[in-house]
């Protein structure tokens, strides 16, 4: 919701030694200026200048209804006035000291600039960084009960299930990082942590390396046209298509060994798991 420009304007023209047109107009084109500087989507930022301009329209037209004030070149904004109403109105500036609408304007834009920047700025990043963090909270209760949902083989080490890991990477969240050498699949959730899958490295994809992306998914693939009933064939559960060199992150129905026939087999209960959390087009990276 765009914020109220009023009272910071106010605040910024009571500021000058001169109220005339010309010093106020100096205000609004730098407030205008450092609305544009803010950072903020283009909707955003056309409904924050929308908002400036009301705000200038109201206090012009404030000044075209008050009364003359003595002393100055047009009236005071009302809500700016200093002290209470029954102050003494200040002699008027002899006629000896004459100084530049333009630098009294420069000597308030500083006030105009940080009023602004603590007023629109400031909040709204404390506001995107708190529901961020609300946002990661919920993420990680979602993740943590997911992961909960061991995956695979009783008999085998606690080590090689599905799991929630500390892995530091300078790749984008929701990328796949295969570690051949490892024997470990990682779905990227932050700079610092990742989801970590078992798998084994197929003969067809020993020695497949670089980034590739999913290019398609198929459940319960079939066996090709051909080879007799059409039956669950190798790819297990799940099959995600690696671009279109005919390689696969794909399902087994026995644990994963490296060197067995396939690509990139993953235990049916981990490729299932994967499968709904990867769309096409995901970033693969494989090393």
């Amino acid at each position: 919701m765009p914020r109220d420009y009023d009272p910071v304007l106010r605040r910024a023209i009571a500021s000058l030694d001169f109220n005339t047109a010309e010093a106020r107009d100096a205000v609004y084109e730098r407030a205008r200026y450092a609305v544009t500087q803010f950072g903020l989507p283009a909707a955003e930022t056309g409904n924050e200048q929308a908002a400036l301009e009301a705000a200038i329209a109201r206090i012009e037209a404030e000044m075209q209804r008050a009364p003359a004030w003595p002393g100055r070149a047009s009236p005071m904004p009302p809500a700016a006035r200093p002290g209470p109403p029954d102050h003494a109105v200040p002699a008027p500036p002899s006629a000896g000291k004459s100084v530049s609408w333009r630098v009294i304007a420069a000597l308030a834009a500083p006030i105009l600039l940080v009023a602004i920047a603590l007023y629109v700025f400031w909040p709204r990043s404390a506001e995107r960084d708190r529901a961020a963090k609300r946002e990661d909270a919920v993420a990680a209760r979602v993740e943590d009960a997911k992961s909960a949902n061991r995956s695979s083989d009783p008999q085998r080490s606690y080590i090689y299930n599905r799991q929630m890991v500390y892995y530091r990477t300078v790749h984008p969240v929701g990328t796949i990082i295969i570690a051949k050498s490892q024997g470990f699949l990682y779905f990227v959730r932050s700079n610092t942590s990742a989801i970590r899958y078992t798998i084994g490295v197929g003969r067809e994809c020993a020695n497949t390396a670089g980034l590739l992306l999913i290019s398609a998914k198929d459940q319960w693939p079939l066996q090709p046209p051909g080879t007799g009933a059409q039956q669950p064939n190798r790819f297990g559960a799940r099959a995600l298509a690696l671009g279109d060199t005919g390689h696969h992150i794909h399902g087994t129905y026995a644990a994963t060994i490296a060197g067995e026939d396939g690509c990139f087999p993953l235990v049916n209960n981990d490729v299932i798991d994967l499968y709904d959390r990867v769309p096409v087009g995901t970033r693969t990276v494989i090393n």
